[in-house]
């Protein structure tokens, strides 16, 4: 499964960038209002900061001849982008009016497994399947709408990717077993990734071992 970051912060791209297994950046409307800058200028040097990855970014237009030509507008800033674009009738005419123009699309804050095959129908490059806020605020549990979203798009073979849009790391786990194929999330969820107790407990024996036994010696020094 491919690991996305949520994120439009400059410094955690570049962190996050250096682990070699970053697949993508998605960013929102909501997270660019908060940097209060010149965000067309801002996504440029995202997408600079990434190789060969994708940058999802989102419109704002509601019609969908805007939505087409600020689709278009945002393909033109890098060819690493994807257009996000809301989930509702006039969004799917836009995503329509965009995989047309040869844009690519994902249809995102979708919550529901009709929604997802709406727009699959439509040929979408990416559906993302929000399930930050399922569970916690009714009693459906994420993992089983990711199941049958996947099972649903393999019983009519769609090439559109399933991603799953996580507020923690056990959402991240669940998207992946239950065949998300890319899942993204924040930053603050990335550094959780690793911070496992008893991994950093076995490390640090063998380390206090090694260090008992040779000092600071190590494979280059020798002995």
């Amino acid at each position: 499964m491919r690991l996305l970051l949520n994120s439009c912060v400059l410094e955690e791209i570049e962190e996050i960038a250096q682990w070699g297994v970053l697949g993508g950046i998605t960013i929102n409307p909501t997270m660019l209002s908060r940097v209060k800058t010149d965000y067309v200028a801002h996504l440029g040097k995202i997408c600079s900061l990434v190789d060969d990855i994708p940058v999802f970014a989102q419109v704002v237009s509601t019609a969908p001849q805007d939505i087409l030509a600020e689709g278009q507008a945002l393909a033109k800033v890098s060819d690493k982008i994807v257009v996000k674009v809301q989930t509702n009738p006039a969004g799917l005419q836009g995503m329509k009016l965009l995989k047309g123009a040869g844009v690519r699309v994902c249809a995102t804050a979708i919550h529901s497994v009709i929604e997802a095959l709406v727009a699959a129908e439509l040929g979408v490059d990416h559906v993302a399947i929000f399930v930050g806020l399922l569970g916690e605020r009714d009693e459906n549990p994420p993992n089983e709408l990711i199941a049958k979203i996947r099972k649903a798009f393999d019983n009519s073979r769609t090439a559109t990717r399933l991603l799953c849009a996580a507020r923690s790391v056990n959402q991240v786990v669940e998207a992946a077993v239950c065949g998300a194929d890319e899942t993204t999330c924040p930053y603050q969820v990335w550094t959780q990734f690793l911070d496992n107790a008893y991994t950093k407990a076995r490390w640090d024996a063998f380390i206090g071992d090694w260090k008992g036994a040779y000092g600071d010696k190590n494979w280059i020094t020798g002995y």
